[in-house]
């Protein structure tokens, strides 16, 4: 075995500090010398000198392999943007193949357009700096300026400065005042749950990953799901600028007050560089560690050639603390991710602290960058083509996520549709997919389907949803899977179908709206989504023209590791205000009031109750509940009866995620108040006695639900009732199933009927 004589580091220790080899640090046995006797060597020596060797081939393959792939990039990477590339034989691969690469130096726009603000703007560097980037940063070497802004105060020392490429203002840049001192960004009453377009377990990065990850070895550091084997050297991630960043020490996807993200990590100040004068640098590292976190989560993996850049038209604050730093200090860096989005391209905003040696010496606020396309990069929306995203099931996607984003809150008339003339017409409100936390359907991977506008009965889309691990709606319902977001995972993809099939272009001068009509679902089996990816399988069954709007019929099937566990049918509606104006309820128009207010005089059994604090039936959006009554042996089958009131609220939470610009309660919510109708009825009345304190609340298996929605609850009505009338209770075991079906009135007008509620409680 000592013959072999591979170069390299072993396997296992590819990401550990530096140190001596294991080879260094372990005694061999000495080799046999001529005319000595043998000397036995152990089988359990030999057998670790034989896994060293193995790991040392393994590592010099790998780094083989890097080099390849390295230098296969520089000869098919276009050059614009980058220095002449350094190699350790020579300026230029030889004939006898390709010459090592170093690594790739790559034009730093953005540290280029601040280190000309720094030149320019007057002062020692201590004090708050405001940045505003007004346009993209400049790919590749060019000749900035700094020019004394408009209103700026004038030579010879103005406050207020434009950093300009010619004509084009790429920053502006200005002393702040600080006073008053810099807002800070409010913290939702719900922060939206993490959502990443990839998981990744990696919490910190050392050096070599994040060398690495300059290199393009996303997938090599963060994992299988970032593998973007496949794509053309152009559709791959731009190279990025030089390190700054010594390693990250912490990533916290739920971490912070926001709870969407908390980072640490540590640099170095150069020699000749205080932290007064740094500020430039301050601002590129902690950008730097924000583009770290973008990739982390995946953002680039829905954009072709994606590229960071600093986010325009939104002011940031540089904070620099009279506090002296030695040269060569150790940085370390605290971020705050405040906000993260997808719209209108994936972008990051946070606050970062820096300290050397637990002094404060920065801060930063409201710190952005984005995610952009390569130049010229075909964006256009369809179901035709398949695009730079991958499905969970291997195969190229026809939709990333930034198409239901767009769909959700974004601008559609920033976007066309693959061989579609413009169908963008002067019409405001256009039909959306929720957004926020209620948004859930994440990339479509294919799909069959007929031409432009032909709505052919047949086609059908496949699209998927990466369930977080702890979703909202899971969490806020005591562990349990909610009917709500059942409903939604399933009612979604057919809104965002239809309108790629040419929904999007009917009525261009009129606002169009979606709204669910009817449907029916079954749960086929006991299912746990968490932290998988949902198959979501919807089949267009007809289409119907309307003067002012069509409906469209379907068929859904959802599924999780190939097998289905829900399914069922839906009915969408497209409508002009006046189609959608002519809905009158479910009863033509008359006002039928619930069964509690046609029975006087009241029932003897009658019990009112409060439900505001009882959070077994869900908290927080969960808490469909407020008032109650109760009547044992009510109801239209004597089997018992609930009738729950709560007000309208224009500051309800689901009226800003469902929909942007188009308000209105979600008919699934008004469904899950139902269920959790049944669900106190059950609490309340002894039935489940036997399974507390811990009763679990589930969907029961087998059983269709079918519903019927004639109305919208709005901001502008007073209040929602519920009724449930309970049809049946069975005994199985200690388990308890109850079947029961309801209404929804708004105000005093019956709009939603729910047949066949079915809930089976057991012990959690």
């Amino acid at each position: 075995m000592e013959e072999l004589t591979f170069e390299g580091v072993p396997l296992g220790e590819l990401t550990a500090p530096p140190g001596p080899l294991p080879a260094q640090r372990a005694t061999r046995p000495s080799a046999v010398q001529p005319g000595s006797a043998p000397v036995p060597v152990p089988p359990t020596a030999l057998a670790a000198t034989m896994a060293e060797q193995l790991q040392r081939a393994h590592a010099a393959v790998l780094d083989a392999h890097r080099a390849i792939s390295a230098w296969q990039l520089a000869r098919t990477a276009p050059l614009t943007g980058t220095t002449d590339i350094l190699r350790t034989n020579g300026a230029h691969p030889t004939g006898d193949g390709p010459a090592p690469l170093t690594r790739q130096e790559v034009y730093d726009g953005t540290a280029a357009v601040l280190g000309t603000a720094a030149g320019a703007l007057p002062g020692d560097g201590t004090g708050a700096i405001e940045v505003t980037w007004c346009s993209t940063v400049p790919d590749g070497p060019t000749t900035l300026d700094a020019r004394p802004a408009p209103g700026s105060g004038g030579t010879p020392l103005p406050a207020r400065w434009h950093i300009r490429d010619g004509d084009r203002v790429i920053a502006v840049v200005t002393r702040h005042p600080q006073a008053p001192p810099w807002p800070r960004r409010p913290v939702p009453r719900y922060p939206r749950d993490p959502r990443p377009l990839a998981r990744t377990p990696v919490e910190r990065l050392c050096a070599a990953e994040l060398d690495a990850l300059i290199a393009g070895e996303f997938a090599t550091v963060f994992g299988v799901p970032f593998d973007q084997r496949g794509l053309s050297p152009e559709e791959l991630p731009a190279p990025w600028p030089a390190r700054l960043l010594t390693e990250v020490t912490a990533i916290e996807p739920r971490g912070g007050a926001y709870a969407q993200g908390l980072l640490r990590a540590t640099a170095h100040l150069p020699a000749q560089e205080g932290t007064a004068a740094a500020w430039p640098r301050l601002i590129a590292t902690a950008s730097e560690l924000l583009r770290v976190y973008a990739f982390h989560r995946g953002f680039h993996l829905c954009l072709p050639g994606a590229r960071t850049t600093p986010l325009t038209d939104r002011p940031a604050l540089v904070e620099l603390l009279d506090t002296p730093a030695p040269q060569q200090a150790e940085l370390h860096l605290e971020m705050e991710v405040t906000e993260l989005g997808m719209v209108p391209r994936p972008f990051l905003i946070g606050d970062c602290r820096i300290t050397v040696g637990g002094q404060l010496v920065a801060c930063l606020r409201d710190l952005g960058v984005t995610l952009r396309e390569r130049p010229g990069a075909d964006l256009a929306f369809g179901l035709e083509r398949e695009g730079c995203r991958r499905s969970t099931a291997g195969r190229w996607a026809v939709c990333s996520e930034l198409v239901p984003a767009v769909a959700a809150e974004g601008n559609y008339r920033a976007h066309t549709l693959h061989d579609v003339p413009d169908l963008h017409g002067t019409a405001q409100i256009r039909p959306r997919l929720p957004r926020g936390d209620m948004l859930m359907l994440d990339r479509c991977r294919q799909a069959e389907i007929g031409a432009w506008l032909e709505y052919r009965p047949g086609s059908w889309l496949v699209s998927e949803h990466d369930v977080p691990e702890d979703p909202w709606y899971v969490r806020e319902s005591g562990g349990a899977l909610p009917q709500l977001a059942l409903m939604e995972i399933a009612l979604q993809p057919p809104g965002i179908f239809s309108g790629l099939l040419g929904v999007l272009g009917e009525y261009p001068d009129q606002d169009l709206t979606c709204r669910n009509l009817d449907g029916t679902a079954r749960l086929l089996r006991e299912v746990d989504p968490r932290g998988a990816t949902v198959e979501q399988h919807t089949t267009l069954t007809s289409h119907t023209a309307l003067p002012g709007g069509l409906i469209h019929r379907y068929d859904f099937t959802l599924s999780t590791g190939g097998e289905p566990f829900y399914t069922g049918t839906a009915v969408h509606g497209y409508f002009t205000p006046e189609l959608l104006a002519q809905q009158q309820g479910l009863d033509g128009g008359r006002l039928v009031p619930p069964w509690l207010d046609r029975c006087p005089p009241p029932p003897a059994q009658l019990r009112r109750l409060d439900l505001r604090d009882d959070t077994r039936l869900g908290h927080g959006r969960m808490a469909l509940l407020e008032d109650a009554i109760l009547v044992p042996d009510g109801g239209e089958y004597g089997t018992g009866y609930l009738l729950c009131t709560k007000p309208v609220r224009p500051d309800d939470w689901y009226f800003e995620q469902h929909f942007f610009q188009d308000p209105v309660m979600p008919g699934s919510a008004g469904v899950q108040m139902l269920y959790q109708a049944v669900h106190a009825y059950a609490l309340h009345t002894g039935l489940v006695d036997h399974l507390l304190p811990h009763p679990h609340f589930a969907l029961a298996v087998g059983e269709e639900v079918r519903w019927t929605y004639r109305g919208q609850i709005l901001r502008e009505h007073q209040q929602v009732r519920g009724e449930v009338h309970i049809r049946e209770v069975r005994r199985e075991g200690e388990a308890v199933r109850l079947l029961a079906d309801g209404s929804v009135w708004r105000d005093d007008l019956r709009i939603y009927q729910v047949d066949n509620i079915a809930v089976q409680v057991t012990s959690t």
